[in-house]
């Protein structure tokens, strides 16, 4: 009963570290607009463009395995 209640809290514990790295870490704001060019398949970046709502920045995303970005407001 014990091993198993000690297994069970670790994995409980190592589930929540994981899951609590913050979303910014993993998109990073940049400075100047992105192109095609400079952002690598699958990548992310958010840029302040004017464009999107207050409270929201706009979010540039490069497909996978193609030529093409997409772009949508997000909240900051």
């Amino acid at each position: 009963m014990t091993r198993s209640a000690s297994i069970l809290i670790s994995t409980s514990l190592f589930i929540a570290a994981a899951s609590f790295t913050p979303a910014s870490a993993a998109i990073q704001t940049v400075t100047s607009k992105p192109t095609l060019e400079s952002l690598a398949p699958g990548q992310s970046v958010l840029f302040d463009d004017k464009k999107c709502p207050s409270g929201m920045i706009a979010k540039y995303s490069k497909a996978q395995k193609r030529s093409s970005m997409k772009r949508t407001c997000v909240h900051q």
